[in-house]
């Protein structure tokens, strides 16, 4: 392992699609990071993105996670491929950095907490929704009214109409459409406190493991009395916007995903608050390095993101159910 007080953290990334250039695109920037190995089964995207950072290139994952030169890797393939992945980099004694969701299933969740645990291992999982510049400034604002008695949050991808084998719209690779509606409203959950009550309704057209459309209605009631409303749209045309309505104690936050701006109004009438500019990309990463050299804690840990795990496989219940009391 590299000297945790000074050499740059040696990296892999397993995949080589979109988060895979994203996350190596930051590495490449950092002098505490330093990336030597993509993985990934597409031999065209693999080979670009390996020439472009100039590192090498393979198909095989297995023996990647395995190398002794490796302190880290990066998983930034699909969610059906988190858990086994995630187990094998832990079994290697490697940390771990997971895109969202750690796992499917809160059992194959549960067994890479141990894994992490049995071997002083840091689980890092790419929730980066919540840490984007704008939910950051509505949970700011939100705290400064009061807090939230209702948060209404809109998961809308415009002109979305499917063409061809897309994983997100197929279930055996990417979940059950509630994993995205938990992970992309995940804004309206984080820092909230125990869930106490879940409510769920999911259509899809046609049934079956793909579908062509999809809405997910995620209803949450908080130990606080607080509620919360997510909505996941996919595969509709048109141009309707992803966003939020957080109605507090003292007043409402307002936030459209394409603005540069929120909304709040109180006693004071309405005004708006410019969102900062900021990387919560390369936040994720700092977190990580810092975790693993000095123990500092994420602000999503791994058992945060277990939990999130907890309230998709719950949300999945209620949809069956109709309802679901628990304490997640």
């Amino acid at each position: 392992m590299a000297d945790p007080t000074s050499a740059p953290l040696r990296v892999a990334i397993v995949g080589s699609g979109g988060m895979a250039v994203a996350r190596a695109e930051r590495i490449a920037a950092r002098s505490d990071m330093d990336l030597v190995v993509i993985a990934g089964r597409n031999p065209e995207t693999r080979a670009s993105l390996a020439a472009r950072f100039g590192v090498e290139h393979t198909q095989d994952w297995e023996s990647t996670v395995a190398r002794t030169d490796m302190d880290a890797v990066i998983v930034t393939t699909h969610p059906d491929t988190h858990a086994p992945m995630g187990a094998a980099v832990l079994a290697a004694g490697k940390h771990l950095f997971s895109e969202s969701p750690l796992a499917l299933s809160p059992l194959d969740a549960s067994r890479l907490l141990r894994l992490a645990d049995q071997s002083d291992l840091v689980i890092r999982v790419g929730h980066t929704s919540p840490l984007r510049p704008g939910p950051r400034l509505v949970r700011r604002q939100v705290a400064v009214l009061g807090g939230a008695l209702h948060d209404d949050l809109v998961v809308h991808f415009p002109h979305d109409l499917r063409a061809g084998r897309d994983a997100g719209f197929d279930q055996r690779i990417s979940g059950h459409p509630l994993v995205y509606a938990i992970l992309l409203g995940y804004p309206a959950i984080y820092g909230r406190g125990p869930i106490t009550h879940i409510a769920a309704a999911v259509t899809q057209e046609p049934a079956g493991h793909a579908f062509d459309r999809a809405v997910a209605v995620v209803n949450l009631r908080f130990r606080d009395g607080g509620l919360a409303t997510i909505t996941y749209r996919r595969g509709f045309d048109g141009d309707a916007e992803s966003g939020r309505t957080v109605i507090c104690r003292q007043g409402v936050v307002d936030f459209s995903e394409a603005a540069d701006h929120i909304g709040v109004t109180d006693a004071g009438g309405p005004r708006m608050l410019l969102i900062p500019d900021a990387d919560p990309w390369n936040d994720e990463l700092s977190e990580f390095v810092a975790a693993i050299r000095e123990g500092r804690p994420m602000s999503v840990s791994a058992r945060e993101a277990a939990r999130v795990v907890d309230i998709i496989d719950a949300a999945r219940r209620a949809a069956d159910a109709g309802s679901a009391f628990a304490e997640i």
